[in-house]
């Protein structure tokens, strides 16, 4: 026979007795707390890695979007905390069920209501209701149950944390080892974490049965229903063509990755929500940072950094020599490989080999030189991203170019005197290189700067270059002049990443106002 776990009321002192006697109901009770406690830490990390992932996209990811994420994450904890003793034992099977019924849809119904804010034009809201319902739909109620056990006997309050850490901390295991399987996975092990929950809870067997049956399906149908809901938004969000497709979705330990497709047959590669490729401007962007370089240096070896598409390093690896790509996220590697392979040709061209490494630590330790390096990373909304961009970056890029190597960066926007953060990117080449020339490509509206020690080409080779890549509307920009469009501009430094605070506020706040 099962003993009631009553949750709030704190043990008498005849129960006190009771367990010092060793009374094995009271083990029971204190083995269900300790487990209760357990699943909780382990369900916490499980659901805060699909809210940060998903919510990162949805709000269109920057650094101070996953602050904001997280803050209000750790808001609901305290939430949790506060208003324990204030709810009553009978709520908790409800609140069970319709926390496991709300967290196995969670990136479901975030997005659905996202597209729905577009719809109305009002998207700024997104960036309001999101954060103040995460405490409350979240983190707040496996939050609650540690208070609750607080006055078990025998069980102090930092017996009870211990084991809520050893959740989470299996929570964070279970998402290295098996993260990589995808989100199926992840909530899969969460709905039986959830039913373990229902069942140290005394929930009668006929509703863990029937919450079980009602999960099966759900599981069973989810990846249908998930690529369904990630088109729909990317759809509202970016205005693809009705009937657009998810071939794609997943969370890396790094980023969402998702190639979608639309009824034409194009395809796009978004990172956390942002595109990365799939329209006419990243491919000149390829154009501009691989076949036109590769057809000035004539490179013997080439490394790009950051994976992306893979279609630049088609138009290097088509004019011949080696070329490495070198990029962290593995997961970004799979998709373009798979689902791009068009673009990229990586099943045709033999001349190219991946490293999966930071870029930072591979350029530090790598003892190869090379004729071109090119950088194809996300603009610097994030620090990870913005050290890509940075001085100390660029003095390791320099000593792995050859006497007359050259290397190409995207400044992410046009180089003029209202542009900061191209301003700093090139503040940052023109503190490292002494040869600097930038290419503002009207076509795609892109400013790209070639630095070297020594650029082996002269601006008549470079004008007939990109004319030769069909580049017609363009502006070059010596060194002299890029200086004085620079300006007072600081480089960036590991010790001055506020360009991604000032990027991700200015981000929010256009958002706000409806931009």
């Amino acid at each position: 026979m099962r003993t009631t776990l009553n949750v709030p009321a704190p043990l008498s002192p005849a129960s006190n007795a009771l367990s010092n006697e060793g009374h094995p109901a009271l083990r029971w009770v204190s083995l269900q707390s300790l487990t209760v406690i357990f699943l909780g830490g382990l369900n916490l990390m499980l659901i805060q890695w699909i809210l940060v992932r998903e919510l990162t996209t949805l709000l269109l990811g920057t650094e101070l979007v996953v602050l904001l994420i997280s803050g209000a994450y750790f808001v609901g904890l305290s939430v949790g905390y506060l208003v324990s003793s204030r709810i009553p034992q009978r709520w908790l099977l409800p609140c069970s069920v319709l926390m496991i019924a709300l967290h196995l849809s969670l990136p479901i119904w975030f997005r659905l209501i996202t597209v729905g804010f577009i719809r109305l034009d009002a998207y700024w809201l997104a960036f309001i209701v999101f954060p103040l319902a995460i405490p409350f739909v979240v983190s707040s109620f496996y939050s609650i149950f540690l208070p609750r056990f607080a006055d078990t006997r025998g069980l102090g309050i930092g017996s009870l944390y211990a084991v809520e850490l050893l959740g989470s901390a299996a929570g964070v295991m279970i998402l290295v080892a098996l993260g990589g399987l995808g989100l199926l996975t992840v909530l899969a092990i969460y709905a039986v974490s959830g039913l373990m929950l229902l069942f140290l809870l005394d929930a009668r067997r006929a509703l863990v049965v029937a919450v079980a049956m009602a999960i099966i399906p759900w599981l069973y149908g989810f990846d249908a229903v998930n690529k369904w809901s990630n088109a729909r938004w990317f759809e509202a969000i970016y205005h693809l063509p009705d009937g657009t497709e998810t071939l794609l979705s997943t969370y890396s330990a790094y980023q969402k990755v998702d190639i979608l497709q639309a009824p034409n047959g194009a395809r796009y590669l978004y990172l956390d929500g942002l595109l990365h490729f799939g329209t006419d401007r990243w491919s000149r962007l390829n154009v501009v940072m691989g076949s036109v370089p590769a057809d000035l240096v004539h490179p013997a070896r080439t490394l790009v950094v950051g994976a992306g598409s893979m279609q630049m390093e088609r138009f290097i690896a088509e004019r011949g020599g080696v070329v490495t790509t070198v990029e962290l996220d593995p997961a970004v590697v799979e998709a373009s490989s798979r689902f791009l392979s068009d673009y990229n040709l990586m099943n045709v061209l033999t001349n190219r080999r991946i490293i999966i490494d930071d870029a930072k630590h591979f350029v530090a330790n790598d003892s190869e030189t090379y004729d071109l390096i090119a950088t194809d990373v996300p603009s610097p909304f994030a620090i990870q991203t913005a050290t890509l961009y940075s001085v100390p970056f660029y003095e390791q890029i320099s000593k792995r170019l050859s006497p007359n190597g050259v290397l190409v960066v995207n400044l992410t926007t046009v180089l003029n005197h209202e542009n900061v953060t191209a301003k700093r990117i090139a503040a940052s080449l023109l503190a490292v290189f002494p040869d600097v020339v930038v290419v503002t490509s009207r076509t795609s509206g892109l400013s790209f700067a070639f630095a070297g020690k020594h650029l082996p080409f002269d601006l008549g080779q470079l004008t007939g270059t990109l004319v030769a890549n069909d580049e017609a509307d363009f502006l070059i920009m010596q060194r002299e002049v890029v200086a004085e469009t620079v300006g007072e501009a600081a480089p960036i430094t590991l010790d001055s990443m506020d360009l991604v605070l000032r990027i991700s506020a200015s981000r929010i706040l256009d958002r706000l106002k409806g931009n």
